[in-house]
């Protein structure tokens, strides 16, 4: 797992980031667990350097394991609890564009109803997960110096660490002119059913319902490989899709 930890300007604390990675037809049960062990391994070693400095240099990589082991079952099975409509199991079921466009009309996902058809569609259906990031940033910034975090505040100021050449205004602009995309394909064989989000779409700006956040949903009988629109994803330029589940709880979280 990566992370990256980054001291604020004058040293006195730190932000630990994981950023997203690309992960390739996987386990997602074998996945989700081993990924929130190694999350809590290093944030369970950075409480405790905080708390005893130097203290995380001299115990054993066996003591973090245990200890991120504590109620991780209990974390997990939540989502086993959580139920989603049938029509998403019935999805992965078939191969017809015209189907699962009726199967998907009017249904809604929240994160973590996201997280369980992921794993449901696993054990259920024996579909792998592969999840793609991609972030695309203005090339009118390309050769500037970037602080090493910057974020958007609620008042729209903003929060950076990290020297850099440009202006307040011109690191605001980096942040709602990008383009994020997080998407999560399931695959069996060649078919492929992928659940895709886009800032501007989970922010309300993007022209659907008044605002309202979604998820894009594309597959296998669009005609287009996973291998091409994985590359549209990198690029940016993805092949639209008129099919939006709508995505509450996104921006309670």
């Amino acid at each position: 797992m990566k992370s990256i930890k980054i001291y604020n300007n004058d040293d006195k604390y730190f932000i630990r980031i994981f950023p997203p990675q690309d992960v390739i037809n996987v386990n997602p049960i074998e996945y989700f667990r081993n990924h929130e062990i190694e999350k809590r391994k290093i944030l369970y070693r950075d409480i405790l350097e905080l708390k005893i400095p130097g203290s995380s240099q001299i115990l054993s990589e066996d003591f973090f394991y245990r200890e991120a082991l504590n109620g991780i079952d209990e974390f997990l099975e939540q989502f086993n609890d959580l139920s989603i409509h049938e029509n998403f199991i019935k999805l992965l079921e078939t191969e017809r564009k015209k189907d699962q466009i009726v199967l998907l009309k009017g249904l809604t996902l929240n994160p973590s109803q996201l997280h369980t058809l992921l794993i449901e569609s696993f054990k259920q259906e024996g579909y792998l997960l592969t999840r793609i990031f991609s972030e695309i940033l203005p090339s009118t910034y390309d050769n500037k110096k970037l602080p090493k975090f910057f974020e958007l505040n609620e008042d729209g100021s903003v929060y950076k660490i990290g020297d850099t050449d440009l202006s307040d205004g011109e690191l605001k602009n980096i942040i709602t002119q990008r383009k994020v995309i997080i998407s999560n394909f399931l695959t069996k064989g060649n078919t492929w059913h992928c659940f895709f989000s886009t800032m501007k779409g989970i922010s309300g700006e993007e022209n659907y319902k008044g605002g309202q956040a979604h998820f894009h949903y594309i597959s296998s009988a669009f005609g287009i490989s996973k291998e091409e629109f994985i590359q549209s994803i990198k690029t940016g330029k993805y092949k639209s899709s008129n099919i939006h589940i709508d995505l509450f709880g996104y921006r309670e979280k």
